[in-house]
């Protein structure tokens, strides 16, 4: 029988909670999760492999949770420093049968626990009828399952590739023999008696990479729900008020009580499956009185012809902005997921701010077409500061660890919901977050098994298909690889993919789900229009017809090329086209947005427009300040006042302080948004408004503009702008006489011969032989328009076309290598950092070998930068968050211990900058270090502060390396360049 003096829960209680509570607490929770949270989709996976029945494939999955902690049985875990002040220990330590040691065991406490698990587990299954397989040790059952086990704490540990993996004592004596090898096996032979006596697995059995993966997430959830300090106590108290936990009659009353409680504890933590409603497209958006021709497409010929009912597969949407694709990838998910057993929905966006806008748009279809609740997690660095997202302030459940590496705290302190802890978040039955968060689930990172789990019971959408860099394109792809082997379906949408990019991604879904390449042919999609591919059969479904549009256009690409210089005295400079450009908005109104390469172009072009303005309104002209409450705006207290004539100007970048970009984006999603739409409020004429921005404006957010002038970009990004010009048809705002239709005007840089010159200013942001290429196809057409949607495909796939012909052959041939040689880098790195496809993965250690930081890797993806932090210190040298010194800067927290509150968190954050990590950050020191009360809250320990100081000109930013880095109200974060 089991001795309950070894002990399995220690830090927090009173007295020591025997082990044997633990297991069985964590095997009942596990099936609880089978039942309530795990996707048909999976739990038909492992029932397949294991050879079982459902049932019992659900008892071996509790029994194998519940053997997760096996470890803990040897001396060294046991006879730890604060576990001996228990009379329990104590009286452990001094029994015989405790004390026998084998050679060479000393009484280390080295050996974590769950790497002693993952030794112990072969020979303990084993000797309860597992059969030892032959062959690689990693390939046998017991040796997967150990491994599954011992990466409970997030990685997988190394076991032995020989039959020592079945004498653990051979090569880790600390193990301990005697009393300790006793009561190992005992625990498992209580628990296999109180689960109900799984079956043993048949022999010839196995669990494929992609599986184990799942049973492994599903393994650490359990424990973590299981030792939720609130629900251990209760179950403590009353099996020590019955007597405790000494016979097998205690240890199935103590299950059954877990039993009872366990769906409350799925239910408080957010976790379980989304159930939506049955219906096509008109059924779930009876808002949309017409619908898209693509959107009836996707909906009779997939949906409503049954083509989704055939499992899962994946779908490729294209087409302009504008056409109702999220609609469609929303309505289609919920179909796709429900044939295929996986009813939740991840949605995966390139940036926070596409995130945050698509967040309230999921959030408003789950309340149309749910049968019942479901948690909507937000997925980004940032995603405290989303209003719609706010945390409550109730306190989260505390988990008890007795890890030797992790503080006594516990996990987590941080107020609000379970899932909303860091690398909980895609276990949400619904999720919408930037793109790094799936992607991080094929990096050898710990926990990944997590991030996998909650993938696994997903559709998976990825907006903006064609918005990212090789690097990031090579680790889709990878992921793509792991969802189709999952058996996840998958929806990938892209206003502007080339075709090859297309196939590429749909033939990597494919590969995965066990197609080989050559069985299939995959055909182009139309433009715009959609391709289906089963991952059973690589069938694949293409409309039935053209697809039409409710918005054709014919767009007008005007090429104005320009010399790189902000002087308005130079004729053919690039300010001067600008101002001619923008001269009709400013005489007669309208709404214009002007697309900047960099944030620094874009604070340089909106400072010279914003002085060209002043010689004509006034020194006082502001173009408009949060700080003042104008005419023809809703008056406030807190700002001053003003009559200010002239348009309406803002400026829009990533390197404004969190809260004050959301305000700004919310504040131009009302100036240029749909006409209709409850807050917007476009500027009445005569008056205009201009918005300066970089590219975070082209991707889903949805505004409306009389004209765009963007600087050269690859022909891709431009299409993808001049989706924003004239975008609305059905509810039209007014158009001003000077606006006669969709016009692109395109800043070309060129040198004094006429030729293209790309700034040095703009990096290494695009590359040359793109902008090269779209310049010269754009001039072959002589100023034809471009039909929308007919001739964006063929502009996009041309712009890449091998044959490209050039007007200078030799120099874009240069530009092309160079290009070409940076991408087969970037995917050769992509290729070094995954994790292999699950075919070639030997051994699952090989997924968890990094100790990567889950936020560098983020910056690294592009997704999430450097957080810094500008604070201005006044004359008594006391520290602001704000110029004009009127919120401290908090040295420690505002809770108990001097911790951070989750509001005062949010605060703070919302007074952060992004920044692109460089030789600015190398040249940091002690001086932009936060202070040693915020190393203990993880959400601000990264924080890299920015000192200001203020003088006659205003304040003024630290220097660090070549650039001092100074806030400034108007402009945001200003990096300036030192001598």
């Amino acid at each position: 029988m089991v001795d309950v003096r070894v002990w399995g829960k220690e830090h927090g209680l009173v007295e020591p909670y025997p082990l044997i509570g633990h297991l069985l607490d964590t095997g009942v929770v596990a099936g609880a999760l089978w039942d309530g949270f795990l996707a048909r989709s999976q739990q038909e996976a492992i029932v397949g492999e294991l050879g079982v029945e459902s049932d019992e494939a659900r008892s071996l999955v509790a029994f194998w949770a519940g053997l997760h902690d096996v470890g803990k049985i040897q001396r060294g875990f046991q006879f730890q420093r604060d576990a001996l002040r228990h009379a329990s220990s104590a009286a452990l330590l001094a029994d015989d049968a405790f004390a026998s040691r084998l050679a060479g065991d000393n009484g280390s406490l080295s050996l974590r626990h769950q790497v002693a698990s993952a030794r112990v587990l072969p020979s303990l299954l084993a000797g309860q009828g597992y059969p030892e397989g032959s062959g690689r040790a990693a390939g046998r059952l017991v040796v997967r399952v150990a491994q599954m086990l011992g990466g409970h704490h997030g990685r997988y540990p190394q076991l032995p590739q020989t039959r020592n993996v079945f004498d653990p004592l051979r090569d880790l004596p600390e193990l301990g023999a005697g009393g300790w090898a006793v009561q190992r096996r005992e625990h498992a032979v209580a628990l296999r008696e109180v689960l109900g006596h799984p079956a043993v697995v048949p022999d010839g059995a196995g669990l494929s990479v992609q599986v184990a993966v799942v049973v492994a997430g599903l393994v650490v959830v359990a424990d973590w729900l299981a030792s939720q300090d609130d629900f251990v106590l209760r179950q403590q108290t009353v099996a020590t008020a019955d007597g405790g936990l000494g016979t097998l009659d205690a240890l199935r009353a103590h299950a059954a009580r877990a039993a009872a409680e366990a769906p409350a504890l799925l239910r408080g933590a957010g976790l379980d499956r989304a159930r939506f409603t049955v219906g096509g497209f008109r059924q779930r958006f009876p808002e949309i009185e017409q619908p898209h021709p693509l959107q009836v497409s996707v909906d009779t010929e997939l949906t409503e012809a049954g083509v989704f009912d055939g499992g899962p597969g994946v779908l490729l949407v294209t087409a302009p902005p504008g056409e109702g694709k999220t609609e469609v990838a929303l309505a289609a998910a919920a179909s796709m997921g429900r044939a295929a057993g996986c009813p939740g929905v991840a949605f995966l966006l390139p940036t926070r701010a596409t995130a945050d806008q698509l967040y309230g748009r999921v959030a408003a279809f789950g309340r149309g077409n749910l049968l019942g609740d479901a948690a909507l997690t937000l997925l980004h660095g940032a995603a405290d500061l989303n209003e719609q997202y706010a945390p409550d302030e109730l306190p989260e459940p505390r988990t008890l660890t007795d890890e030797h590496d992790v503080s006594q705290s516990g996990v987590s302190l941080s107020a609000g919901r379970w899932l909303r802890t860091r690398g909980r978040g895609l276990l949400a039955p619904l999720s919408v977050g930037t793109v790094d968060q799936a992607l991080m689930a094929v990096l050898p990172l710990r926990h990944n098994a997590l991030r996998q789990l909650g993938l696994a019971g997903k559709t998976v959408v990825v907006d903006e298909a064609h918005a990212y860099d090789a690097f990031t394109h090579a680790l889709l792809l990878r992921l793509l690889v792991w969802l189709g082997a999952m058996r996840v379906p998958v929806i990938l949408l892209s206003a502007t993919l080339t075709g090859r990019t297309a196939a590429g991604m749909a033939e990597a879904y494919l590969t995965g789900a066990g197609r080989k390449p050559g069985s299939y042919e995959l055909a182009a999609p139309s433009y715009p229009g959609w391709l289906y591919a089963d991952a059973a059969t690589a069938a694949v479904t293409l409309p039935g017809g053209p697809i039409g549009t409710n918005r054709p256009s014919r767009l007008d690409i005007d090429l104005l090329p320009v010399a790189h210089t902000y002087d308005p005295a130079v004729g053919g400079g690039r300010l001067a086209a600008l101002l001619r450009e923008l001269k009709p908005v400013v005489d007669a109104g309208g709404c214009v947005a002007v697309i900047c390469t960099t944030v620094g172009e874009a604070q340089q072009t909106f400072s010279a427009f914003r002085d060209h303005l002043r010689q004509r309104y006034g020194p006082e002209y502001q173009g408009w300040d949060d700080r003042v409450a104008y005419a023809d705006e809703p008056a406030s207290p807190a700002r001053g006042t003003s009559s200010q004539v002239g348009p309406k100007l803002r400026l829009l970048h990533a390197r404004f302080p969190a809260r004050r970009r959301s305000a700004i984006t919310q504040e131009a999603e009302k100036w240029f948004g749909r006409v209709g739409k409850e807050g917007v409020r476009r500027p009445a004429p005569p008056r205009g408004a201009i918005l300066v921005a970089t590219q975070v404006i082209e991707q889903s957010l949805d505004m409306d503009f009389d004209l765009i002038v963007s600087d050269l970009a690859p022909m891709a990004l431009l299409l993808q702008r001049a989706g924003r010009v004239w975008r609305h048809r059905t509810t039209a705002p007014y158009r001003p006489s000077w606006s006669r239709g969709p016009r692109l005007a395109v800043l070309v840089p060129v040198d004094g011969n006429g030729l293209l010159l790309v700034p040095k200013s703009w990096g290494d942001v695009y590359a040359p032989s793109l902008l090269r290429r779209t310049l010269e196809s754009l001039e072959a057409r002589a100023g034809k328009p471009v039909d929308v949607p007919g001739d964006v495909q063929e502009l996009v796939d041309g712009v890449y076309d091998a044959e490209f012909a050039s007007k200078t052959p030799e120099l874009l041939l240069k530009e092309d290598i160079d290009r070409l040689t940076e991408t087969m880098a970037r995917e050769g790195l992509a290729k070094l950092v995954t994790i292999p496809k699950p075919g070639d993965v030997s051994s699952l250690e090989q997924l968890t070998s990094s100790d990567a930081d889950e936020d560098i890797i983020a910056t690294r993806l592009g997704v999430d930068a450097v957080l810094t932090l500008p604070v201005f210190e006044d004359a008594e040298q006391r520290r602001w968050l704000d110029e004009n010194h009127r919120v401290r800067f908090p040295e420690d927290g505002d809770a108990s211990g001097g911790r951070f509150s989750r509001a005062l968190v949010r605060e703070l954050l919302g007074y952060v900058v992004p920044l692109a990590h460089g030789d600015w950050r190398l040249a940091c020191t002690a001086a932009n270090e936060p202070p040693a009360g915020w190393q203990d809250e993880p959400k601000l320990a990264g924080v890299v502060l920015l000192p200001h100081t203020t003088g006659p000109d205003g304040p003024a930013g630290p220097a660090l390396g070549k650039r001092r880095l100074t806030l400034h109200h108007e402009l945001g974060l200003v990096t300036e360049r030192l001598a």
